[in-house]
């Protein structure tokens, strides 16, 4: 059952989470911009003008815009495909993470909208044609974490739950507003006509995830 596999995923998570965590609190100890700015305003600032980059995955063939100067991280412990994570961290981090799900239970798109909310907390729900938006406090194992976010778009194409979701600290949410509306108006892929997906998603349905984790497994890294 996809609800099962969901918990070692957050296990992980809050691991890398508290690393980030850590290491983001000793860069602070170790240096101070002399410009008195607050971070939040001089992202807004530069979220504003700067140009999108475009990833797309080599083997579904998705689409991501995400801002040029956001780095492309990896993670060696995901080894599955569809998978791809932006970040961007100086005191504060922002993580933009788009990964795919098997549909195991063959889930309408309002089922999974109220399955995903529950799990994750999410204090707002949006249903649309193909997919659905939930944003909320950050929870992990049930525990909120204090003074930060999430925004997550789920679509449903075929047998697979396409998933793009940003994390961010809820003092950058004016910051992080040009992110929330390219994840808004994201549609998988750039052309309207339905892409035919790998055979590894085939005619057979799985019976396990590919995923260890929740409805967004490794959000933080820290390497």
């Amino acid at each position: 059952m996809e609800v099962k596999v969901h918990y070692v995923g957050m296990r992980r998570f809050l691991i890398f989470f508290v690393l980030a965590l850590i290491a983001g609190s000793l860069f602070i100890t170790q240096k101070k911009e002399k410009d008195d700015t607050p971070l939040p305003k001089k992202l807004e600032k530069v979220m504003r003008t700067t140009r999108m980059n475009t990833y797309r995955d080599p083997f579904y063939g998705y689409v991501v815009h995400y801002p040029s100067f956001f780095e492309q991280v990896s993670n060696p412990q995901v080894k599955e495909k569809g998978y791809c994570q932006f970040r961007f961290w100086n005191v504060e981090q922002i993580v933009q993470t788009a990964f795919v799900l098997p549909n195991l239970d063959s889930l309408t798109v309002a089922q999974g909208m109220a399955r995903f909310a529950r799990e994750l907390h999410a204090t707002y729900q949006r249903e649309e044609d193909d997919g659905f938006i939930l944003s909320g406090p950050l929870h992990l194992e049930g525990q909120e974490v204090a003074g930060h976010r999430f925004y997550a778009k789920y679509v449903q194409r075929q047998k697979l739950w396409f998933v793009q979701i940003l994390t961010y600290p809820e003092n950058c949410t004016q910051a992080v507003t040009r992110l929330i509306r390219e994840i808004d108006r994201w549609k998988v892929w750039e052309k309207k006509e339905e892409k035919k997906l790998p055979e590894s998603f085939g005619s057979e349905p799985q019976t396990t995830s590919p995923y260890e984790g929740p409805c967004f497994p490794w959000i933080l890294i820290t390497n």
